[in-house]
């Protein structure tokens, strides 16, 4: 989540300035639903909470407002967002195009031990997937951000990994909602486990759709969970 936040082109063995750490932690926050859309953030709350001049609590902000969490409105703070369904189907819309385009690049260019790390993370989302505790779900879409994320920084396409780190990043609460049910679980680690069998084989066309496909299911499923009032 922190190269989502930090600007282009730092690198994360940096120390971490004071206001990405503030940033960092109130984005943890807000992606795991522990400050709820709409939620109002103001400079004084937070630099309060931190012990710290408003300084560095502005620069935070600013950090998070870049990446869609939140959004920065004159003279009254910061509101957390909330999308409408039509708002969370364009995101995901989105990210499929990209992902998939990441995916392509990646199947017809990995390297072998590339190909052990996409086994070792597909395994890692079996195990997610056939869990039934409460944290599953979110802990599934963790997995599924930073093996999407390994894809796309291998697919060797300048910016395209930050691109679809920041869409993911708007619509994490979103793709909870999408993966929240186990059966939705098991139909997205069968695309997963699709688009690695093309990666294997160096398919590049199948790679990128079953990367869209994967991306578009679960954007429908949120969409439909938000019209439905979930």
């Amino acid at each position: 989540m922190l190269a989502m936040i930090r600007p282009q082109g730092e690198r994360l063995g940096e120390t971490l300035s004071l206001a990405e750490q503030i940033a960092l932690q109130v984005a943890v926050e807000i992606v795991d639903d522990e400050t709820p859309p709409l939620t109002r953030i103001t400079e004084t709350s937070i630099a309060s909470r931190f012990k710290v001049s408003r300084g560095p609590v502005r620069d935070a902000l600013r950090m998070l407002d870049t990446t869609g969490l939140i959004q920065l409105l004159p003279r009254r703070g910061a509101v957390v967002t909330e999308l409408t369904a039509e708002e969370v189907a364009d995101l995901f819309e989105l990210r499929a195009v990209l992902f998939g385009l990441g995916a392509r690049r990646f199947a017809q260019n990995r390297t072998e031990d590339e190909l052990i790390e996409v086994r070792r993370r597909l395994a890692d989302l079996k195990h997610l997937a056939s869990r039934k505790d409460e944290r599953a779900g979110a802990d599934y879409v963790l997995a599924v951000l930073e093996f999407g994320n390994m894809i796309c920084i291998s697919a060797g396409i300048e910016r395209l990994s930050s691109m679809v780190s920041n869409l993911f990043l708007r619509s994490i609460r979103y793709s909870r909602l999408g993966l929240a049910q186990a059966a939705r679980r098991r139909e997205s680690l069968a695309n997963w486990t699709a688009m690695v069998k093309h990666i294997e084989a160096r398919n590049g066309e199948g790679a990128e759709h079953a990367a869209r496909t994967l991306v578009s299911e679960s954007g429908a499923e949120a969409a439909k969970q938000l019209s439905e009032g979930n």
